[in-house]
């Protein structure tokens, strides 16, 4: 009774409304670490004796009174994911697993991880193999190869369950007698059609299905998106088969570059349409079909680049001295070929500025035409004027 006790609380707090995953994290740390406090103490607290010691504001304070008259509810949930065999694994477990807390800090690191299958595969090396819901033949036929050679190496494949790319490495994966880790975008409670295809390898140990929602929530775009961070978080090595210039697979990539991780990027074939090549632009590691590094097509000078319209202001994975580079030259020279956030300028061109730096920059030059949207982007005006650093 007292683990499923626990598991209410842990239910409770990771789902506070509206709260930053960083924010909760902070109050567990508060909470367990600093205080030696359990939930249960925690949460048999008087208000004005929480906010003296947590110094709680007034929606938080009412959040986590929400939170307690909420426990008799949660409590049949946790009850339910017990008898059917979940497992509820909070982040200061030592089974939750030491790559996702390490890769996501945290900031980012979900709080309770609601699982079914060995949770030892989360503690195993992982690959992710992402891509395009509609990915073509070229994509999946290197998701197979790769994954089969995971399998073979004794990886876990990480999948997210979505058709194309995702489904394709699991299915490879399973076929060649590997394991799998699937990361679902909703409750795992709602998961029953994929628990039943899945059972006798879920039994067997080969598969883990995962879960950091709400155990009764359904499927869920904002969820598909969010899963994604996981995705990348739980793999020790990332591959992408195919990507566009936009959703969760170059988001994912992106923050993943952004984080200095290593992805590596199917090199396309020539007449393909995708932004594997942008990827690789900003610091992603070209591969070939076996999932090797083609350092050879790297070079500026190379011919499948020069087919792209895509040139580099610098190679890869080589240190540049900043003072002898003309900055505003190369910014201005990567706007020219389309349309760029602060953040992927800062990868592109291999910057080490703040972001409030280059943004400030991109801002006073005439030469940059800056775009609203949910991420600003910059790209260059119609005609040139004087550079604001030239001299007078």
């Amino acid at each position: 009774m007292a683990e499923l006790s626990e598991n209410t609380y842990w239910i409770a707090i990771a789902h506070l409304p509206r709260w930053q995953t960083e924010r909760i994290n902070n109050l567990v740390v508060q909470v367990i670490h600093e205080h030696k406090l359990s939930w249960a103490d925690f949460f048999a607290m008087e208000k004005q004796q929480q906010l003296k010691i947590f110094a709680f504001n007034e929606k938080e304070l009412t959040d986590i009174e929400a939170a307690k008259n909420d426990l008799p509810r949660l409590s049949f949930i946790a009850e339910q994911l017990q008898n059917e065999g979940f497992q509820v694994i909070p982040i200061n477990s030592p089974d939750y697993s030491r790559v996702l807390k390490e890769n996501l800090k945290t900031k980012s690191s979900p709080t309770v991880l609601y699982i079914k299958g060995r949770k030892g595969l989360l503690q195993e090396n992982a690959v992710a193999i992402v891509g395009s819901r509609n990915a073509g033949e070229s994509a999946l036929r290197f998701t197979d190869i790769v994954a089969r050679k995971c399998a073979a190496d004794q990886k876990v494949i990480v999948s997210g369950f979505a058709k194309g790319v995702d489904k394709q490495a699991l299915d490879s994966a399973l076929a060649a007698n590997g394991k799998s880790i699937i990361v679902l975008p909703q409750g795992i409670l709602t998961f029953r059609s994929g628990l039943k295809q899945y059972y006798e390898q879920i039994v067997n140990g080969e598969v883990l299905v995962l879960s950091t929602f709400f155990p009764q929530a359904g499927w869920d775009v904002g969820f598909a998106m969010a899963r994604n961070v996981y995705i990348y978080g739980l793999a020790n090595e990332i591959y992408v088969a195919e990507s566009d210039a936009k959703g969760g697979t170059w988001e994912g990539a992106m923050e993943g570059l952004k984080r200095k991780r290593s992805i590596y990027v199917r090199l396309p074939e020539a007449k393909e349409k995708n932004a594997n090549l942008k990827l690789v632009e900003f610091g992603a590691l070209p591969v070939g079909m076996s999932g090797e590094i083609e350092h050879a097509k790297v070079k500026p000078d190379n011919t499948l680049f020069q087919s792209s319209g895509i040139s580099f202001a610098n190679e890869p994975n080589q240190n540049y001295n900043i003072d002898s580079r003309d900055i505003e030259k190369e910014i201005l020279e990567l706007l020219s070929k389309g349309t760029y956030t602060s953040q992927e300028i800062l990868l592109a061109l291999k910057l080490d500025w703040e972001s409030r730096k280059i943004t400030a920059f991109l801002n006073k030059n005439p030469n940059v035409k800056v775009i609203s949207g949910k991420h600003k982007s910059y790209t260059l005006t119609a005609s040139l004027t004087p550079s604001l650093f030239d001299e007078k």
